[in-house]
């Protein structure tokens, strides 16, 4: 049997009083009602349990004090860094976060946005799937200008909370090159799906020419096998060597490639160097460390939580927001080879 919850009109009658003045008493406004009123309202609430529909408030008071936040993929631990950045900064200003995971698939997005702009949320911070912003018009019909978070849309409409994917990705791969690395492998998902992707590998490029660097590409699915990495890696000529670094373009994809290596006792970094763009401290984990470039994505979910709330409190907030990495250099890789 479905639960009966107790309403606002419940409340007027067991205190007996209108509802208008219960409606009075919950938003805090006391003038002109007396102590015993107040007494007695308070009464009926604690002996019925009576909980504010915060939904119906919402559409009386025109906000929710609710914040969307739709990530690509909830298992990336990115996702969760940048959510509990985004939750201690909206915590302390009142306001609940709603968590949706988009799946990397632009229906489900979709879908999950028009849940979130029918439960009137007061303001969005989105990690994009699609790079076009005209796939994402329906917000702004609806009112809702987002805080974009990791993934630029093309053409920038909205303000953006970024990485410098290209220029710490170029720092990485011309510290490869001046250890006297050769070629610069770059293992990745679908390298065109995202923008960080992209910026990464324009970066190895570009200080591949201005290096003299060999630069491979090797795109895997995101739940590619042991077996079939070890294939595609071994198909790429002089990969497992000692003149080439292999370079993972996020944490999880290091976990695999790692995983990898050991199952088949390729040994770093003595027969190959291994460098990655890391969400978290996974490469730390490892044996030997990795070289990486660290970003943060627990600041980038702080910071995008501020700028949403000074959009909120009417402010101009920047265009462009840039999140500072560390380069953090260890064991993976020959010293001046």
């Amino acid at each position: 049997m479905k639960k009966q919850y107790t309403t606002i009109n419940d409340v007027a009658a067991k205190a007996g009083v209108s509802k208008t003045t219960v409606s009075r008493y919950l938003n805090g406004h006391y003038e002109r009602m007396s102590d015993s009123t107040r007494e007695k309202i308070s009464r009926v609430i604690s002996s019925t349990g009576y909980r504010v529909n915060s939904q119906a408030k919402a559409l009386t008071q025109h906000h929710s004090h609710l914040i969307g936040l739709v990530v690509a993929d909830i298992e990336n631990i990115f996702s969760s860094i940048l959510f509990k950045g985004a939750d201690q900064v909206l915590e302390v200003a009142g306001y609940s976060i709603m968590l949706m995971n988009s799946n990397n698939s632009l229906a489900l997005e979709r879908k999950q946005l028009e849940r979130l702009i029918n439960l009137r949320i007061d303001g969005l911070i989105l990690q994009p799937v699609s790079q076009n912003t005209s796939d994402y018009d329906f917000l702004e019909d609806a009112g809702i200008q987002p805080i974009i978070v990791d993934r630029r849309l093309t053409p920038q409409k909205w303000p953006g909370v970024f990485t410098d994917n290209y220029t710490y990705s170029k720092m990485l791969s011309d510290y490869v090159a001046r250890q006297g690395y050769q070629q610069v492998v770059v293992l990745t998902e679908d390298v065109h799906a995202n923008s960080a992707r992209q910026e990464r590998y324009q970066g190895v490029i570009d200080s591949g020419k201005e290096n003299g660097l060999t630069v491979q590409l090797v795109e895997v699915p995101a739940e590619v096998t042991s077996s079939k990495l070890y294939e595609k890696l071994a198909l790429v000529n002089g990969c497992l060597t000692s003149h080439t670094v292999i370079y993972a373009l996020k944490g999880t994809l290091l976990t695999r490639l790692m995983n990898t290596l050991i199952e088949y006792s390729i040994r770093v970094p003595e027969q190959v160097g291994i460098v990655a763009f890391d969400d978290w401290d996974w490469a730390k984990l490892m044996s030997p460390q990795i070289t990486t470039i660290q970003q943060d994505p627990k600041l980038m979910g702080k910071t995008a939580a501020e700028l949403l709330l000074d959009q909120l409190n009417g402010k101009v907030i920047p265009a462009t927001t840039m999140i500072d990495s560390s380069f953090m250099v260890r064991h993976s890789l020959k010293s001046g080879k």
